[in-house]
């Protein structure tokens, strides 16, 4: 449905609304030229209400709106509505998925215009877990790869599956962190295909209302994967024939977290890894590969680095020597060494004015006994537990 400088994105359907949406209701006002456009003018009122509106422009717009008189003599006629855009076409667009609509009155003005009283009946899309507004949100890019593969363990390893593993490693563990709401970047082509699902003609209503709720990042972290190797070494010994097999090998790894908004960076750093003969060992006997092993290494430092330096561990709960932290998940394991902090008095930057944080005091240290979904429980192992309270931060 169109009208004068205005697209009408409606879905009009009548059905009930099944218990994934919830009906709001909003009284509003439209006019036009005929009955028709002052319901439809209404409609779009009432829309803008409940999801917003966006205007756009090929160039900048200036739009003026105002009546016109005719007059003969000292009497004005009749008068009429107009409106001008200049220096471009206006385009106003809104959308939503409308259940009913009720028609109060529709009534001629004296300029000839027509004016619609309704209220409407518009779904929204009621999304399962927390609000999208309780967490920021953030999405890991595809990394930077100076070459076409890695040398690990005397294969030529394609760096695209080496790149693809590690970000969906760290993926993996910022989900696990439950700090951030992780976003895809990956499966566009999939998410795409159950889109065209929920907005066919056949779709249930409240199928019609996920339209429209994609979330853009606050948070993107992006990076250059500088180097990754591993190599065996085997040596056999003249004196007795013995075959002596060593391992290494080394990681490098830059990346950024950056405000999407404002394309500031907030936290920048570099991992440097070397694994000696006893790490790489380590690494197969845990991961299975070498691939594997270094991939999830540098996953681990760089997630715990970012959040310990945006969303750092808390603790939630003391009873005693046992100790309760705000994580879990894969982001620790038991055996784990952490210390605990005491925050005093915050500190100011004094050029910038911009907080530098809480004083921090180290307490106690804390080692994990076991790991959960959401909460990790830990026994203090040194330091004065009376000092260890609940909000104080831990650290690695």
């Amino acid at each position: 449905m169109r009208m004068i400088g205005t697209t009408l994105g409606l879905l009009l359907i009548l059905l009930s609304s099944p218990a994934s949406a919830a009906e709001q209701a909003v009284d509003a006002v439209g006019y036009g030229a005929n009955r028709t456009q002052a319901i439809a003018d209404a409609l779009v009122q009432g829309l803008r209400q409940v999801t917003g509106v966006s205007v756009e422009s090929r160039e900048v717009m200036q739009s003026i709106s105002g009546r016109h008189s005719i007059s003969e003599g000292d009497q004005a006629t009749h008068t009429s509505s107009f409106e001008v855009a200049r220096q471009g076409d206006l385009k106003l667009t809104t959308g939503g998925v409308v259940s009913r609509y009720d028609v109060h009155d529709v009534a001629l003005e004296t300029d000839g215009s027509y004016r619609a009283d309704i209220t409407l009946h518009v779904v929204k899309y009621d999304k399962p877990g927390l609000p999208a507004d309780s967490r920021r949100t953030l999405a890991v890019l595809p990394f930077h790869v100076d070459r076409s593969s890695f040398s690990l363990l005397g294969d030529n390893t394609p760096a695209a599956r080496v790149e693809s593993e590690l970000r969906n490693r760290i993926l993996d563990l910022f989900t696990q962190s439950r700090r951030l709401n992780v976003l895809d970047r990956e499966f566009g082509a999939e998410f795409q295909q159950e889109k065209a699902i929920w907005v066919g003609d056949d779709a249930a209503l409240a199928e019609q209302a996920k339209a429209g709720n994609v979330l853009g990042a606050d948070y993107i972290v992006v990076g250059n994967i500088r180097g990754l190797r591993s190599s065996r070494s085997v040596k056999t010994l003249q004196l007795t024939g013995e075959t002596i097999t060593t391992y290494s090998g080394t990681a490098q790894l830059d990346y950024k977290i950056i405000l999407a908004a404002t394309r500031q960076v907030k936290w920048s750093d570099s991992i440097s890894l070397n694994f000696s003969d006893a790490g790489i060992r380590n690494l197969l006997a845990k991961y299975g590969s070498s691939q594997a092993g270094i991939t999830a290494e540098l996953a681990e430092q760089l997630v715990n680095g970012a959040l310990s330096n945006i969303y750092p561990m808390r603790v939630v709960a003391v009873n005693g020597k046992t100790v309760v932290l705000n994580q879990g998940g894969k982001t620790l394991k038991a055996g784990d060494k952490l210390s605990v902090y005491f925050l005093g008095e915050e500190m100011f930057d004094p050029y910038t004015k911009e907080s530098l944080g809480q004083m921090e005091e180290k307490v106690a240290d804390i080692q994990v006994v076991r790991v959960n979904a959401k909460t990790t429980y830990a026994k203090i192992v040194g330091g004065d537990a009376e000092l260890v309270e609940t909000g104080a931060i831990v650290r690695r």
